[in-house]
């Protein structure tokens, strides 16, 4: 009986042990398969935020940038390459990585450094602000970095809106650190991607099919529009007081489908303001909360500065431009649609403002026509969020369980950032976050990074921007061409050895200046013209390590960590014990029980203790992968007993 029980025994433990085996590499297999798609995320992010803001920079300043240009640019970008940190940082990928780290959990000093940089006038503060973004923050696609990431918006509202004479002012212009990360996060947020396709797809495509002509409802602007020709045809003669009454019929007429279409839009707004994204309306309660306590500014004003960051930086330019924001793809936007639309998001932002001093007195007997308290119930909702300090959280986590412990960041862009931080410290902006920068480039080499001595002939004073990140406000500025640093290295493994160029600026894409050098291992070549395009290739992009600890890949924890865990919460919420469960069906804790009485005989008979333990094939790592937790006590004192037996057993056999 004795013999039977533990041969049943030692085949369930067997047959266990095989399963668990098989588990654990299917778990770690599937672990492998999400850290490579993650990773592949994580470079397709970055990618594609560089792509988006080449494409700002192509819309705003398209004078200085050519589509040619942009277009060769994005399709280098399309080409980035992710190499190791270490393959050129070396030996200092540690320290870096460690910087970056304690940088990134930091919030409060990224805002101070931002706003000191603005000070200083610093010709790399907007290319720092978009490494924040992309690189220290890896396009807020974790739930901590948005978490991160909000609290440096909380923290420029105080260091930079609240400081600020004239605060609205400085939120319309764009320019500052607040506003670019703004922009920058809300139009990289799945949520509010998900609630403005939600509330403007309908509207706007109904807009799109009643295009025929412009909604102009300026008179003068309205005549304008018409050749003269056209005019006499449509409005009689002109100066005659028929003339003016078939223009104010037409404007009346522009009004009324203005109406219609802004009531549609302002539906839908209410229709879905229940999905408005939790971090957004944070940062507006925050803004409110922050500038209301300001002596100098109005109730008023600060409502409306609340307005301009609703609207005008966040719902407005995606009503002007729906096909940047994914909200319409296959639909084309022609001229006359496009100003309609601005049109329609010109009267939104007026109505927001009613009840306010704020508005323009040419469109107020226009606004008589819609419900003055639509818009502003709906600022109303977000502003009058619970400010609480602690950002939101997403109820929904689709990363939930991984941890990002890498940054992407350019080698131009990391030298970028800590000459711009290194130039905050000397200088005196800094005041109570000064002491932590100084521990923070303590640890840095005061040499520049790499362990290649070919990245000597770099200047490492000279900014290195990219032409993706080089301030649009600048007008002074170096060609692009001269920002090209070419440096030579020598293959010394070749036989013949060539030289050959690398180009250490971050996507270098352009030149129209011709002091471009483009050099040729047959030759020397002299600067190309200005229509001519060099062919380069992107910097690469390096993929440097956080240092942060190893991270317990999920199902991999052994069995007594878990009852560990069972206990304790068990200890915490004070779990009676179910009794029928004990005496009843066991668990897998409880598996050894029911056999505990059986073993107790098994010292008194050596002949089938000989017998049966010899046969068992039972390794260390399946007993070890069993805890000692209480309710399975008398297993491991089985198991205990099995495995003393089975030694005693060996070694009578040795001896005889």
């Amino acid at each position: 009986m004795v013999k039977l029980d533990i041969h049943t025994l030692a085949h369930h433990l067997k047959q266990e042990r095989l399963y668990v085996n098989s588990e654990k590499q299917l778990i770690q297999r599937l672990n492998a398969d999400v850290l490579k798609t993650a990773e592949k995320l994580y470079r397709t992010a970055w990618i594609s935020k560089q792509q988006r803001i080449n494409l700002d920079r192509l819309i705003i300043t398209s004078a200085e940038a050519s589509p040619a240009e942009c277009c060769q640019h994005a399709k280098i970008l399309e080409d980035t390459q992710f190499v190791d940190g270490y393959k050129q940082l070396g030996f200092q990928e540690t320290a870096y990585g460690e910087f970056l780290n304690r940088l990134r959990e930091n919030p409060r000093l990224i805002a101070s450094c931002l706003v000191a940089g603005e000070k200083l006038n610093q010709d790399n503060t907007q290319g720092v602000i978009h490494t924040v973004f992309t690189s220290i923050y890896g396009n807020c696609i974790m739930q901590e970095d948005e978490s991160y990431l909000l609290q440096v918006l909380r923290y420029l509202i105080e260091f930079e809106l609240k400081e600020s004479d004239n605060p609205r002012r400085l939120l319309r212009r764009g320019t500052c650190a607040f506003s670019i990360l703004f922009k920058l996060f809300s139009e990289g947020l799945f949520s509010a991607k998900l609630f403005l396709t939600a509330t403007l797809h309908e509207p706007i495509m109904q807009l799109l099919v009643e295009d025929e002509d412009h909604l102009e409802t300026d008179p003068n602007k309205l005549i304008e529009r018409f050749s003269p020709v056209q005019q006499e045809k449509l409005f009689g003669e002109k100066g005659t007081e028929k003339f003016k009454q078939r223009v104010q019929e037409m404007v009346d007429s522009n009004e009324a489908k203005l109406v219609t279409l802004v009531n549609k839009f302002i539906g839908y707004l209410k229709q879905n303001t229940y999905c408005f994204p939790h971090s957004l309306r944070w940062i507006v309660s925050q803004m409110y909360k922050t500038l209301s306590c300001v002596d100098r500014l109005e109730v008023g004003e600060v409502r409306a500065m609340c307005t301009d960051l609703l609207l005008a930086c966040f719902i407005c330019p995606a009503i002007v431009n729906p096909e940047q924001y994914g909200i319409i793809s296959d639909a084309p936007i022609n001229e006359v649609a496009r100003f309609n639309l601005m049109q329609v998001g010109r009267l939104l932002q007026q109505l927001a403002m009613t009840g306010s001093e704020e508005g323009d007195p040419r469109t107020k007997n226009n606004l008589a026509k819609f419900d003055k308290s639509c818009v502003a119930a709906f600022l109303d909702v977000v502003i009058d969020g619970r400010a609480v300090e602690t950002p939101p959280m997403s109820s929904v986590n689709l990363l939930e369980g991984l941890s990002r412990t890498v940054v992407y960041m350019t080698y131009s862009q990391l030298t970028s950032l800590v000459g711009f931080m290194r130039n905050v410290m000397s200088s005196d902006q800094l005041k109570e976050d000064r002491m932590a920068l100084e521990n923070l480039l303590a640890n840095l080499p005061q040499n520049k990074p790499g362990k290649s001595s070919s990245l000597e002939m770099t200047p490492y004073n000279t900014p290195q921007l990219s032409p993706a990140t080089t301030p649009a406000n600048k007008k002074n500025r170096l060609p692009i061409g001269q920002q090209l640093a070419a440096i030579t290295a020598w293959d010394t493994s070749a036989t013949n050895l060539s030289a050959h160029i690398t180009l250490v600026t971050p996507f270098a894409t352009r030149s129209r200046s011709r002091s471009n050098i483009l050099m040729d291992q047959h030759g020397d070549h002299e600067g190309s013209s200005q229509e001519t395009i060099p062919e380069v290739q992107p910097e690469e992009v390096l993929v440097i390590s956080l240092g942060t600890g190893p991270q317990i890949t999920p199902g991999m924890m052994s069995e007594n960590e878990v009852l560990n865990m069972q206990l304790a919460d068990g200890g915490q919420g004070d779990v009676p014990v179910d009794e029928n469960k004990l005496h009843g069906k066991p668990d897998k804790t409880l598996r050894f029980s029911l056999c505990s009485d059986n073993l107790e005989g098994i010292s008194e008979g050596p002949s089938n203790r000989s017998n049966s333990v010899s046969s068992l094939d039972l390794e260390g790592e399946s007993v070890s992968e069993l805890g000692a937790g209480p309710s399975g006590s008398n297993g491991v004192e089985a198991l205990q007993l099995l495995e003393h037996e089975q030694g005693r057993c060996k070694f009578s056999e040795t001896n005889a």
